[in-house]
């Protein structure tokens, strides 16, 4: 009687052991889901040491007459966000130039070969030599990714004052320039001089897709991945590499103080749930570029509670938006 009942004890044991196995969290991200924690939160505990700030508002299409081709914006003395205009590009890419004491790291080159991105960067970098009484700094410019909207003003930079490399846009370039040794999973540093950048690999939009994290603002630039619009996934196989690109951005976030989610394109309005369908090329009443941090847990949320049977799903800051489903243009 006695051994039955041990018996008995041990497997109830193991049935309980195997039970709390299979609810808990599967990742560091998971437990976060499951514990309710707020990313914004725990940025808040923590002050950037360049604080910024971003315009009320972009050139959104409203005044094609009057609107510069690129607007630029300085977030602070040495971080500018530039976005190309809706009239002449409806997807108005942001591009972003950082300053470090000895090099500056310009991601993306735009949309369009015509437009007058080096013209651009180099009166901004021009401009912030003379304020910072140097002669010359080397600028590296690079990608978020390879997709044509975010590369097509490389040739401009070609041979051109300052410009020191021009990342490639297949893989192999892009994991040899920024350090990687097993992309996506570890994290090279890439230093501008008194400016450390975390890189992170985050395929699942394309598979060079990377996000940067600015120590000093605390700004996590995550390209065409997270932004308040369309998260394009392209084929079956993407989906769960856009999971696990989530995943590893929740983890990172929730171990680094990140002020704001910053991606590459607007393509949601003001209020919850509303995005503008892709291709649109006026955007009245324009959500604002810059996301809370909570915004890559409630993306990831959404993308895991669709486990291996992904949808097109309007959440309340952005679009998920598996293509191959859907097609390009669905919008709810």
């Amino acid at each position: 009687m006695n051994v039955r009942l041990v018996l008995i004890g041990l497997f109830m044991g193991l049935v309980g052991l195997c039970a709390y196995s299979c609810l808990a969290p599967r990742s560091a991200a998971d437990r976060l889901l499951a514990e309710g924690a707020s990313l914004h939160a725990l940025a808040a505990q923590a002050s950037p040491l360049e604080p910024g700030t971003f315009p009320a508002s972009w050139i959104h299409g409203a005044d094609c007459n009057n609107d510069p081709l690129i607007q630029v914006h300085a977030y602070n003395d040495n971080l500018f966000i530039l976005r190309q205009s809706k009239c002449d590009t409806f997807e108005a890419p942001f591009l972003f130039l950082l300053f470090g004491d000895q090099k500056a790291l310009l991601m993306d080159t735009g949309s369009k070969a015509s437009s007058p991105v080096y013209e651009t960067v180099n009166r901004v970098v021009r401009d912030w030599l003379q304020t910072n009484n140097m002669s010359s700094i080397e600028l590296i410019v690079a990608h978020t990714h390879s997709h044509g909207d975010h590369v097509k003003g490389d040739s401009q930079f070609e041979g051109k004052p300052f410009v020191s490399t021009i990342v490639g846009l297949d893989l192999p370039s892009v994991t040899q320039f920024w350090g990687f040794t097993n992309f996506p999973v570890d994290q090279p540093t890439i230093d501008l001089g008194h400016r450390v950048i975390d890189v992170l690999g985050t395929p699942g939009h394309h598979p060079t897709s990377v996000t940067l994290y600015d120590r000093r603002t605390h700004l996590l630039l995550t390209g065409d991945l997270v932004y308040p619009g369309h998260l394009f996934v392209f084929a079956p196989e993407d989906w769960p590499v856009f999971q696990e690109s989530l995943r590893r951005l929740v983890e990172f976030s929730a171990a680094n103080p990140v002020e704001w989610v910053v991606g590459c394109h607007i393509e949601m309005g003001a209020a919850p749930y509303s995005p503008f369908a892709y291709g649109t090329a006026y955007h009245p009443n324009e959500h604002s570029l810059e996301l809370k941090p909570d915004i890559l847990r409630d993306v990831y949320r959404a993308a895991r509670a669709m486990g291996d049977q992904p949808q097109c799903q309007i959440l309340a800051e952005c679009v998920i938006h598996p293509m191959y489903l859907c097609g390009p243009f669905w919008n709810g």
